[in-house]
């Protein structure tokens, strides 16, 4: 089953938002319906201007993009919604031990292997719109997966010297806990390391890089265990 969480953002009145998140959760119902997806197979919550991602209330200043993250649907897909219904085990579960953690975090792993590698321009420790896209479903997921510890590793590309890049991948790292901490993931699941240009993903002293292979080593690795 499907679970859609409306949100708004904080501008106009809470009996406004809680109508206007209303209907949005009931628009993203009804297009589901139209491709062929149960209403009964639907939860709606909705929450009006109650949980912002970017916190644009009491008159503080937001930018456009800020006010945009808190106008939004979440999906979150539901295993087992009613505790009263006997389920069928999916035929690629049924040979899984329940009681194996090692069983358990297989399968996990399997469900969060797109979590994303966040990369900065040059000499930049400033997340790029579509790595904060990104960064808020890694939220969603680990509020919903509350035992889930998530790495950070930051890194550069090889040009400049090592002290300045080891600050540099640190400000990188330290810019991806941050975000995931102001989107209420706990401080204590989140553990970052920065390496500089130790760990280049194309070694540039060894060979002429391009744009492109500079590109690949400026970024911040997330991994969960």
């Amino acid at each position: 089953d499907l679970l859609v969480a409306s949100h708004t953002d904080s501008r106009a009145s809470d009996e406004y938002n809680i109508t206007l998140s209303n209907n949005r959760a009931k628009a993203v119902t009804e297009y589901l319906g139209a491709r062929g997806i149960s209403a009964d197979r639907v939860r709606l919550e909705w929450f009006g201007e109650s949980q912002l991602i970017n916190d644009c209330g009491n008159g503080k200043p937001c930018n456009e993009e800020n006010h945009q993250l808190n106008r939004r649907s979440e999906l979150v897909l539901e295993a087992f919604p009613d505790p009263t219904k006997q389920y069928d085990i999916p035929q690629e579960l049924k040979d899984m031990d329940f009681c194996e953690p090692e069983d358990i975090f297989e399968k996990i792993q399997e469900e969060i292997n797109d979590i994303p590698t966040i990369y900065f321009d040059f000499d930049k420790s400033m997340l790029r719109s579509v790595h904060k896209t990104e960064l808020e479903r890694t939220a969603i997921m680990l509020k919903r997966m509350p035992n889930l510890m998530l790495y950070i590793e930051g890194h550069t590309d090889q040009r400049g010297d090592e002290e300045y890049n080891k600050k540099l991948s640190e400000r990188r790292a330290q810019v991806v806990k941050d975000y995931l901490k102001n989107r209420g993931v706990e401080d204590n699941r989140l553990e970052s390391q920065w390496f500089g240009k130790t760990k280049p993903i194309h070694n540039c002293d060894e060979v002429t890089c391009t744009p492109a292979m500079h590109q690949l080593n400026r970024r911040t690795e997330l991994r969960v265990g």
